[in-house]
């Protein structure tokens, strides 16, 4: 898998304006369900998964949510992320009962199942870097963005 397979510049989001994860969610999820890369299935698939296995990282500095779920539900392989336009609480992955306020959402859908576990991994490294984080964060632009994502995953993402 290339990174220009799943990375592409139109599912970044600038700015989205939500006022809770599961508003977030929907619309991320519904935007892949329109342009044909998931099953009419996905959406409610993100929300339940979700609720039983929290995607929120308690890592230090900024945090960012990986959202995802099972194959099945995906036609074709891709990253959208976004940078939120106010922080929304998130669950930790970690611990359930602790609630991390995110920034960055990296919802990601894969068509093959073996390729889920791994693409987490090279995701929960490339987002572990705190400066990176912040440059997006910082970032002028949804190109900016996709940049500096493009650089921090790309790397590591042909092992996927």
């Amino acid at each position: 898998m290339k990174i220009e397979d799943v990375l592409k510049e139109e599912f970044i989001i600038e700015k989205l304006e939500a006022q809770t994860k599961e508003e977030a969610l929907n619309y991320m999820s519904n935007l892949l369900l329109s342009r044909g890369y998931v099953k009419e299935s996905f959406p409610k698939a993100i929300l339940d998964r979700e609720c039983h296995y929290p995607s929120g990282l308690p890592m230090e500095g900024h945090k960012i949510a990986i959202p995802h779920t099972d194959a099945e539900h995906v036609n074709k392989s891709v990253i959208l992320f976004a940078r939120l336009a106010q922080p929304l609480e998130f669950c930790s992955m970690g611990d359930p009962d602790e609630i991390l306020s995110v920034s960055l959402v990296s919802m990601f859908a894969l068509a093959e199942k073996k390729a889920i576990g791994r693409m987490l991994e090279v995701l929960i490294t490339a987002y572990s870097n705190s400066d990176m984080l912040e440059t997006i964060l910082n970032a002028p632009s949804a190109k900016a963005i996709y940049d500096i994502l493009y650089q921090a995953v790309g790397s590591n993402i042909k092992e996927v």
